[in-house]
């Protein structure tokens, strides 16, 4: 895999220019011959690409170069020595973008020697890049060090083999360090790393409701989380055992990370979705919890079990006007009361008065 010369000269304007895939996006870079070598070499992991949907161009400029995204510029005074970190950044936020997929999470993604993914969704200064990187040297499979893209209805992690980010911001290749996937990889387990220097490895199993909160956390959907990412995400959570791990070096946490990837599995499904209670939401249940996107804000809730029957109790509720239909709920669950700040954070209007 890899870009193999699709390499192109413009001899009037001395401007070359190289096409690779984006998470299914044709992106053309342009850029003076010394500059896009240097590209050329920060990408070649990625797979080339035939025509092209969007162009970035690296133009001069009087403090550099502007970095210009189908001739808008998107950055201005671009020093050469950061002119290929630039243009990777760029191409990022192309495939966060991307509406091919139906879940995008910020993370990396692992595969061990039976194909299994491990995900490692987390933010920034998690560790991610330093953990990928450990585990491309004890052999495992790179399939991304940023987005984490599932394969509409694959089930399965796309590779996205951009350049890693080591030692402030120095790209390196991933097939410099180790293997490079070439196929998508059937999520195994969920890893959310969490780097403390100096820390001994600490392992957190995650029960799949608070799994789901950390990958919702995570995602990054253009336009925000919608009910079929949540549908998806909430499928991962029910699917892959989940553990958050803290610790100081990477390479102690890799055994861990292999043992993942190699362990049972079957095919991640979208969870089903209950009927809904309240208008602009999405219900999922997960174990004797219930999981409520408030579509408008994005955001997730997590119903504790006694909020749950209330939930489910107000979907029986025949009323003919919604927004009563909490309250309502609230006075029906046998003088079960649950916390009306949960029920009531999960609402888009403001609860009844009691």
């Amino acid at each position: 895999m890899g870009v193999h010369g699709a390499l192109g000269e413009n001899h009037e304007n001395r401007v070359n220019t190289i096409t690779v895939d984006v998470l299914g996006a044709a992106v053309e870079i342009a850029a003076p011959p010394p500059l896009l070598a240097e590209v050329r070499a920060a990408v070649v992991d990625l797979e080339p690409a035939s025509g092209a949907d969007r162009q970035l161009a690296l133009v001069p400029d009087g403090l550099g170069f502007e970095l210009r995204d189908d001739g808008r510029i998107v950055r201005r005074g671009v020093h050469p020595a950061i002119a290929a970190a630039t243009v990777i950044w760029r191409l990022n936020a192309i495939a966060g973008q991307s509406t091919r997929h139906p879940v995008l999470i910020h993370g990396a993604c692992v595969a061990g020697p039976l194909g299994g993914a491990v995900l490692l969704p987390g933010g920034t200064g998690a560790g991610k890049s330093t953990l990928t990187a450990a585990c491309l040297a004890a052999g495992l499979t790179y399939l991304t060090d940023e987005l984490v893209a599932l394969e509409r209805g694959a089930s399965s992690v796309a590779p996205y083999a951009k350049p890693l980010s080591l030692d402030h911001g120095c790209l390196v290749t991933a097939s410099s360090l180790g293997r490079v996937a070439d196929r998508p990889a059937t999520p195994r387990a969920l890893v959310f790393p969490r780097y403390r220097p100096g820390a001994a490895v600490t392992e957190t199993p995650l029960d799949p409701a608070w799994a789901l909160l950390a990958l919702s956390a995570h995602s990054i959907q253009p336009g925000g989380l919608s009910d079929t990412a949540l549908t998806w995400l909430a499928g991962l959570a029910l699917t892959c055992p989940a553990r958050q791990v803290t610790y100081g070096d990477a390479a102690q946490v890799v055994g861990a990370i292999e043992r993942a990837a190699d362990g049972p599995g079957r095919p991640v499904a979208p969870a089903e979705t209950l009927p809904p209670v309240i208008d602009h939401t999405t219900t999922v249940a997960m174990g004797d919890s219930l999981a409520v996107l408030h579509e408008p804000s994005g955001k997730v809730h997590l119903l504790n079990p006694s909020a749950a029957a209330m939930w489910c109790r107000a979907a029986a509720v025949d009323a003919a006007d919604k927004s009563s239909l909490v309250g309502a709920a609230l006075d029906a669950v046998d003088g079960q009361r649950p916390d009306r700040s949960t029920a009531a954070a999960t609402s888009p209007r403001p609860m009844p008065p009691r």
